[in-house]
């Protein structure tokens, strides 16, 4: 089952709860994996989107504690990854739209 794409879909239809549960199963997936091979950046990207979409999740279910929790996860790994390859576009946007999820929900 792709939990991703069915994380996407609960959360555009609505239905946060559904969304919070698929992208957690997609999480737990995607830590496995990055746990049997750091240096796969893809997989290390999977965790940064996983913690991004599940702070937004928990932020619209008004759960602020655990938003910023993922949300500084996901800021982690993408400083990490930037440092890695400081000319990569997306990976400086990812630094960009973390930042500013966590500076967001400490206000």
């Amino acid at each position: 089952m792709d939990y991703r794409k069915l994380g996407d879909l609960e959360r555009t239809e609505g239905r946060l709860v559904e969304a919070k549960r698929a992208f957690e199963q997609a999480l737990a997936i995607s830590e496995r994996l990055a746990k049997t091979e750091s240096a796969n950046m893809q997989w290390q990207r999977d965790l940064l989107y996983y913690y991004t979409v599940l702070a937004q999740v928990h932020e619209g279910l008004s759960d602020r504690p655990s938003a910023l929790r993922f949300a500084e996860a996901s800021l982690a790994i993408a400083e990490r990854l930037v440092k890695l390859d400081p000319q990569n576009a997306t990976w400086q946007d990812d630094v960009k739209v973390s930042r500013a999820l966590v500076a967001r929900l400490k206000q």
